[in-house]
């Protein structure tokens, strides 16, 4: 499940963060940050322009899971839907031997029942402040040997904008390779509990075999409300209602969240070192560490419990990391980012940015010839960490000016874990000869199931085959749709154009995988869970009806 954050060790070593939009861009592509949408192509090409009201609505009723995923408001009463997988991190520190709630899932029928997340906070963004001239002085004036004085100024300045804001935090934000700056100001709320879970195996139905595949069967969502001063919050003003009919095909949909981290305007050299030193390592550090866990595992019922929320990150990161080498060893699309430099170089006219491109390649060739020989990531990522921050600081800069002055609009920057919107429709697409629908069903669901005679992984639980005569298997249950996300998307809502929640995102397809590069409007998709699946299974097996009856407004 890709849209999960990658776990820490790994994500270390995914550091060199840029953007690029080019002249390959296609409408649909793009996690673009509120105040920079590209306005003009929702109107031409959707006839849709979002008010001032409308945007804020949608970022006040969006929030970050800082355990690494999104949320958003879906009752006046402080409810937060996001995934399973999202809550599996504080479900896991909530959950003993003794009193298990992540395999068979957890239900709350009452305010003051939920369970009270540990060590869990959601941060709710209420105000984007353009910080870039300030920033910029702040370093141009910065004369230090250490260089860090602009920094403890730029604290200073986020602990300003808070000042006298009870559970408020500000952060800078860096874009464009620090071509440009925003800070943003938090609402942070830290009494986070549980409402409801279902049972891992129906979240995440088919177990490694179907992370990151479609179609998909999966329940992957989970509800936490929000209190403060021990009551829960009013979220009234800002939360995405319900609608029970979800998303239909070819409508126009928005997804709101925090994606965390692309790499798809680093330069044609740039990948290619990726692709030949750091991404291989970090494969194969990641296969190393889940054979370690997974034998750790089996020795011992104890480790098993405690090390499987960590060892489903690894292994969703090993395969996201198998998908990135997978992109960067795909010659048509390297040759598409050669070509992508190259057009910048012409349409920019400038002798500076050829010559930019030509000296990150060289640094580029520094690294190869200095650590290719006999590569150790723990030696190597740092130091192409300061090659790409300090090094080619200047070069970067030149090649994103000439992308600002030939592409305008049309660039936006590598995500951040900060709240970007990306718009698409319900789209279903071609994967070699066959053709992919847009939707799945429940019906789907009980036929794989059957398929595999409900052996591991696609066995369903029993209130499930119990109660299966008594659904709507017609019912939509997952769907895609061409939104860009990323890893850090996992819970982010799917909006239709009046603002009302019709799905969930929780994953990404196959061909998704090197979205960390590039953005293939083709076959890449956005995998969710469908509003009217998720009421039908929460009404009929768990017969949740206080809270179908929230998030519908009682209809």
């Amino acid at each position: 499940m890709q849209l999960h954050t990658l776990v820490p060790f790994a994500v270390a070593f995914a550091a060199l963060t840029a953007t690029f939009p080019s002249s390959m861009a296609r409408p649909d592509e793009g996690m673009w940050p509120f105040d920079g949408l590209p306005l003009k192509v929702l109107k031409e090409k959707y006839n849709f322009e979002p008010t001032a009201e409308w945007l804020d609505h949608v970022r006040l009723g969006s929030v970050r899971f800082d355990t690494g995923g999104s949320g958003s408001f879906v009752s006046p009463n402080g409810l937060v839907m996001t995934n399973h997988h999202v809550a599996l991190t504080t479900i896991q520190a909530v959950s003993t031997p003794e009193k298990d709630w992540v395999e068979p899932g957890f239900s709350a029928k009452k305010y003051g029942s939920e369970v009270h997340g540990k060590d869990l906070t959601l941060r709710q963004l209420v105000e984007i402040k353009d910080v870039t001239k300030d920033v910029l002085e702040l370093k141009a004036a910065d004369k230090t040997k250490e260089g860090n004085e602009w920094r403890e100024k730029v604290e200073a300045m986020c602990a300003k904008a808070v000042e006298g804001k009870k559970n408020h935090k500000a952060d800078l934000v860096t874009l464009y390779d620090g071509n440009q700056f925003r800070l943003h100001v938090y609402h942070v709320f830290d009494d986070v509990r549980l409402v409801f879970a279902p049972e891992k195996q129906v979240a995440f139905y088919g177990g490694d075999y179907d992370n990151f595949t479609y179609p998909r069967y999966c329940l992957d969502c989970a509800f936490f409300r929000v209190y403060e001063d021990d009551k829960p919050i009013d979220s009234s003003k800002f939360y995405f209602p319900w609608d029970a009919d979800g998303a239909a095909p070819d409508e126009l949909v928005f997804v709101s969240g925090h994606p965390g981290g692309t790499e798809r305007s680093l330069t044609h050299a740039e990948m290619e070192l990726q692709r030949d030193l750091p991404v291989p390592l970090i494969v194969k550090f990641l296969h190393a560490r889940a054979d370690s866990m997974k034998k750790a595992m089996d020795r011992d019922p104890k480790k098993a419990f405690e090390l499987r929320d960590q060892y489903f990150g690894v292994m969703n990161s090993l395969k996201a990391y198998e998908g990135h080498l997978n992109g960067l060893l795909d010659n048509a699309w390297m040759d598409k980012i050669r070509m992508r430099d190259e057009e910048l170089v012409k349409k920019s006219g400038k002798p500076e940015v050829a010559d930019a491109f030509a000296f990150v390649k060289k640094e580029m060739d520094k690294l190869r010839e200095k650590h290719g020989k006999k590569p150790n990531l723990q030696r190597m990522m740092p130091e192409i960490e300061e090659v790409a921050a300090t090094t080619c600081a200047e070069a970067k800069k030149t090649i994103n000016d000439a992308r600002f002055a030939v592409y305008g609009a049309a660039n936006y920057p590598d995500a951040t874990f900060t709240l970007r919107l990306s718009f698409g429709t319900v789209k279903g697409y071609e994967a070699g000869t066959t053709m992919v629908p847009p939707k799945t069903t429940l019906n789907g669901l009980f036929e794989r199931n059957q398929s595999f005679d409900n052996q591991k992984p696609f066995d369903l639980p029993a209130q499930w085959t119990d109660k299966k005569g008594k659904l709507k298997l017609d019912t939509p249950y997952n769907f895609v749709c061409t939104c860009d996300i990323i890893g850090g998307n996992s819970g982010s809502p799917i909006l239709g154009r009046d603002g009302k929640v019709v799905g969930l995102v929780f994953d990404g397809n196959i061909e998704s995988l090197p979205g960390n590069y590039w953005f293939d409007e083709k076959v890449n998709r956005c995998v969710g869970v469908h509003t009217a699946g998720m009421a039908e299974a929460m009404s009929v097996i768990y017969e949740e009806h206080d809270l179908v009856k929230e998030l519908t407004g009682g209809k």
